[in-house]
């Protein structure tokens, strides 16, 4: 607690010597741990797309065989290819390249606003007390960390979020750039991650309207400072979609709503987010969050903030996905911080800690003891994915190092033993396919020679993981030659 105070009072000193020392923590995990490599599908997808914008097209040619090439979440229509995900996160990687900051550098930079946001978030809506421990709290997580410092989208809808929730939780909402500038902030991060933004818009707009201003203005002006991004929206897939009205993500994502057995497999994904919840976080902390929803007092409610888990939860139930690679719970990234905010303000809400009742020293002491066992967590998560990140990039390293060139390497099934990926999700080529090493789909025995007859002038290798042994084998395959 008074730490807490010490930090308020100080907070210019904090602030100077704190962002540059958080920097470089998620610089150093993204380098040195996750070694900047995209992770998962969805994060190379985010890299190609953005490439692609800075480069000033929505999309590439396409310049050889669509079986071979495919990728998850990559469009390969005969005459252009194009990432199917939203263009919010994309674009702003884009304008990142654009002005040769790289792309490795902006999530982490955007981690070091969150932990900023939170902070602000916090003593607006409680007290300057509250914000600095919910900060506290997030950075200190694993699940924020490594998700900070990867190349999920995630960081950066969460960032816009929180700023929204900020600018509206301020005292005077008078002004007419206030709401504009809700509206702003909610859209460009509803056109990054579309179901999570319009989740987490709603509490946030209910708040910014609450007693105070003239409503009816007020979210005209909301709607105003959100229509730029509708207008950009329904460009962008008119122009790849070939309607305003159908999203790029409409054939790899609706289908999985509401699919076939969601009431188990629902279950089973909302179990296994709860365990990543407890091993990426503080682990008294859902513990915490449980009670106090139950049990927090009227003064500590914000229109809809303290429920914001529960309704991402309850709504992704019945979504049959479970987010491939992660860092924790990642579809609950975004309202982490509000959890951790309505957690921080029940438990930290006055200073004098002898005079509490015995429940809230209890959940105390539960969370200090969680937050001494972080280092561990987080030494443990950065041993597990070095190895899942190491094991990935060893087609690239073993072809890096045997000197390939003009070669196209097959990926045999799956790669990697402590979380193999499958092979669709390491066909990684550029934006024009003609880098001198090619990384195709193996066909499989008896057609391994196939790919490479439509692409002359290259030598055909197999790639094939051995899971037994956990290493990779490369070898060149004796094909005849293409006829003429």
């Amino acid at each position: 607690m008074r730490g807490a105070e010490w930090l308020q009072a100080h907070r210019v000193t904090a602030t100077v010597f704190g962002a540059p020392l958080v920097l470089l923590v998620l610089v150093g995990i993204g380098q040195l741990v996750l070694l900047d490599f995209p992770n998962s599908g969805d994060e190379y997808v985010y890299l190609y797309q953005s490439r692609t914008m800075a480069a000033g097209r929505l999309w590439n040619a396409t310049a050889a065989s669509l079986e071979v090439f495919a990728f998850n979440y990559i469009v390969q229509e005969p005459v252009r290819t194009f990432g199917s995900f939203p263009m919010g996160w994309p674009l702003a990687l884009a304008l990142a390249l654009t002005l040769h900051v790289p792309a490795w550098l902006v999530n982490p930079v955007l981690g070091v606003v969150t932990l900023a946001l939170v902070w602000v978030l916090g003593a607006r809506l409680y007290h300057p007390r509250v914000g600095i421990i919910a900060a506290a709290l997030v950075g200190l997580s694993p699940f924020f960390a490594f998700n900070a410092a990867s190349y999920f989208s995630h960081t950066f809808c969460g960032a816009l979020l929180l700023g929204a929730a900020c600018v509206a939780a301020r005292d005077d909402r008078a002004p007419l750039w206030v709401p504009v500038s809700v509206g702003l902030l909610v859209g460009w991060a509803v056109l990054a991650r579309y179901f999570t933004g319009v989740v987490c818009a709603v509490p946030i707009v209910f708040w910014l309207l609450r007693p105070g201003v003239a409503r009816t203005r007020t979210a005209g002006l909301v709607v105003a400072g959100g229509l730029p991004w509708v207008v950009i929206s329904m460009a962008y897939n008119a122009a790849l979609s070939g309607s305003p009205w159908q999203l790029t993500t409409m054939p790899v994502t609706v289908a999985r709503w509401f699919a076939e057995g969601t009431a188990l497999r629902g279950a089973d994904i909302l179990s296994t987010q709860v365990l990543r919840h407890l091993l990426w976080t503080p682990p008294a902390l859902l513990g915490a969050y449980l009670v106090c929803l139950r049990a927090a007092p009227r003064e500590t409610r914000r229109a809809g903030y303290d429920w914001m888990l529960v309704v991402m939860a309850a709504t992704l139930y019945f979504f049959a996905e479970r987010g491939g690679n992660q860092y924790g719970p990642r579809f609950h990234y975004e309202v982490f911080p509000f959890l951790v905010i309505f957690v921080s303000a029940n438990v930290f809400r006055d200073g004098l800690f002898a005079e509490k009742p015995r429940r809230d020293r209890t959940i105390f002491a539960l969370l200090a003891a969680s937050v001494a066992l972080m280092p561990i967590g987080f030494v443990a998560h950065a041993v597990l994915e070095g190895r899942v990140v190491r094991e990935r990039m060893n087609p690239y390293q073993m072809a890096a190092a045997s000197g390939l060139r003009q070669a196209l390497v097959l990926i045999d099934g799956r790669v990697g033993t402590a979380r193999s990926m499958a092979a669709i999700d390491l066909t990684r080529n550029g934006l024009d396919q003609l880098d001198s090493v090619l990384y195709g789909l193996d066909p499989g025995p008896g057609a391994h020679c196939a790919p490479g007859l439509g692409i002359p002038g290259r030598t055909t290798y197999l790639y094939a993981w051995n899971r037994a042994g956990s290493y990779g084998t490369l070898r060149p395959l004796e094909c005849p030659p293409r006829a003429p």
